[in-house]
């Protein structure tokens, strides 16, 4: 089977990287430096006799066209699914971030995805295949932290949401996951006593292919945070503005 990764480079996508060569799928790996994908190719051939193939696309600009992929897919069709564990996130993420940067995270973690998603839509209609999208308990509610991530993250959710309404007859399966803080380098610094404790990539990774094929839509991993998710858009505005997380 073959899939695309994108954001295979390190975190969770480096963790799924390992976990579907594993199983012995052929794989797509993308990120934005293809110097990080050269040695992860060479690893995952060796050990696991599988073919990957790197290619070196940056999200933060939005993709010309997607012909790189195209050429590689053309060598290891069918396409079998998208995994999407890519993220962007900046420091100083409040409403006064740099429009810059600000434009570079939309990009990464909404647009950049949303255009490949439909550029390889029909693709995937054609055959039993999977989407799979993550998202953030950041965007649960706005906050002045991290503002223009948990904007785009909200945004993809609903995209997904979408796709999954307007693929409803089709036998693509479309996941998105929510997800608490992780143990990755992306942002989120201190979170990691008691409640906020991060979760282990491996463990994530081993749920994402175990269940691929299950059309449970919309999941919080883990599950500690799918109470947060019910109930903190009811807290009211003179408590919720207190909160600092």
């Amino acid at each position: 089977m073959t899939y695309i990764i994108v954001g295979a480079s390190a975190g969770l996508g480096r963790s799924l990287t390992e976990k579907f060569a594993a199983e012995k799928n052929d794989l797509i790996i993308i990120s934005s430096d293809i110097r990080d994908l050269i040695p992860i190719k060479s690893d995952l051939e060796i050990r696991f006799k599988v073919k990957i193939i790197p290619i070196e696309i940056s999200f933060k600009k939005i993709p010309e066209d997607f012909s790189k992929i195209d050429q590689a897919l053309s060598k290891m069709l069918p396409l079998d699914g998208i995994l999407l564990p890519i993220g962007y996130s900046d420091a100083n993420d409040t409403l006064e971030l740099d429009d810059a940067v600000m434009i570079e995270i939309f990009n990464t973690n909404l647009i950049s995805i949303c255009i490949l998603v439909k550029h390889f839509l029909s693709l995937l209609r054609e055959r039993k295949s999977t989407i799979i999208g993550f998202g953030s308990v950041a965007a649960i509610r706005g906050r002045t932290k991290n503002a223009t991530y948990a904007a785009s993250k909200r945004g993809l959710e609903s995209f997904f949401e979408s796709l999954r309404h307007y693929t409803q007859n089709s036998e693509i399966i479309i996941q998105f996951y929510v997800l608490g803080y992780l143990d990755t380098s992306l942002g989120f610094e201190g979170q990691d006593k008691i409640f906020f404790r991060r979760a282990d990539v491996k463990k994530l990774s081993e749920t994402v292919y175990s269940n691929m094929f299950k059309d449970f839509g919309i999941v919080v991993y883990p599950k500690k945070w799918k109470l947060v998710k019910l109930l903190l858009p009811f807290v009211p505005w003179r408590i919720f503005k207190k909160i600092n997380f």
